[in-house]
């Protein structure tokens, strides 16, 4: 899954990352690889307890740890494996050129300060400015997340659920990252404010030319917003290439069971096709293909042994040995 080396951003590589608790190991992210451009974004999209969300935070190296631990692999950020460097290097580029998005705005805010202070506190610790200058680009970042600036000084109770997803948005472009990372950002919200917010988040990264992953459930998110799609099972990555590759040309069974569960208004079926059975138990993986329990397609030597990535089209690859069967 390689890319135009002058190109790009960020790069994991082999990503393998566990929880142990109560003396079992839950393996959470499994030998994960791939590619972002500059300006370019990724979805990552699965079932809840997939990884999604782990893979983010090792990213940004704010895994607990206890109970997490990175077993293996590397993170390339503009060339340099930031899983390796002294953390005091790393607090110069979290939040500065690397930002994240939180899932929930109603938690990510402190209650007890206003919101302007909150996203001034990140400019003041990234940036050599006075505190009133800092003040100033506050109010001109709410603007820009279409908030006004008068509002500064009022506390996160006296938002809305839309507006202080705004506000979350204005905090982590406060000092134009290079990298964004959004975790379920509309998740919180009702249909008519997410479709605002997305079309703002859009707008923001052409506007500042950042990469973004988006981590989300929703498909209709991906094809509204992504370049590229990696769809995420069991902790690791079943299929990934373009946005394109992924909606029209699927190859993966899991693929095709994520949007055969998905409403449609040209559906002539009278019922949804649900994935059979459950996501495998992270402490006890099965054998071979994580997949194969729930597959219709499965066979013998799916069980037998790890299944590696085959490329079916240029920048598309697909963890399946029976990809070209799939309809």
């Amino acid at each position: 899954m390689q890319s135009n080396e002058k190109e790009v951003l960020l790069s994991v590589k082999d990503l393998k990352v566990i929880y142990t608790t109560d003396g079992c190991m839950v393996h959470a992210v499994n030998n994960v690889s791939f590619d972002l451009n500059k300006g370019e974004t990724l979805g990552l999209v699965g079932e809840t307890g997939a990884g999604k969300t782990t893979i983010a935070k090792t990213i940004l190296r704010i895994l607990p740890d206890p109970p997490a631990k990175v077993l293996n692999g590397q993170v390339y950020f503009e060339g340099e494996n930031i899983l390796q460097i002294p953390e005091a290097k790393m607090r110069k580029i979290r939040g500065n050129k690397i930002s994240m998005i939180f899932q929930d705005p109603m938690t990510a805010l402190n209650p007890i300060f206003v919101v302007g202070d909150q996203i001034a506190e990140v400019i003041l610790l990234h940036e050599n400015i006075s505190r009133k200058e800092a003040e100033i680009k506050t109010m001109q970042i709410l603007e820009m997340v279409g908030i006004p600036g008068e509002r500064y000084g009022e506390y996160p109770h006296q938002f809305s659920g839309g507006m202080k997803q705004r506000v979350i948005i204005a905090m982590a472009l406060a000092c134009n990252p290079s990298l964004l990372l959004a975790d379920e950002p509309t998740t919180a919200l009702d249909v008519t404010i997410q479709a605002q917010v997305l079309e703002l988040m859009a707008e923001l990264k052409e506007k500042l030319n950042m990469a973004m992953i988006m981590i989300t459930h929703d498909l209709g998110v991906v094809a509204d917003i992504c370049d590229k799609v990696a769809v995420v099972y069991a902790g690791e990555i079943v299929e990934v290439g373009t946005k394109e590759d992924i909606f029209d040309r699927t190859k993966h069974p899991y693929t095709v069971g994520l949007f055969g569960s998905l409403p449609s208004l040209n559906m002539t079926e009278k019922r949804l096709k649900p994935i059979n059975g459950m996501m495998p138990d992270p402490m006890d993986l099965p054998q071979g293909c994580n997949f194969s329990p729930r597959c219709p397609y499965a066979i013998d030597a799916c069980r037998e042994k790890d299944i590696e990535f085959t490329e079916v089209s240029p920048g598309h690859f697909v963890r399946c040995i029976r990809a070209e069967e799939v309809k």
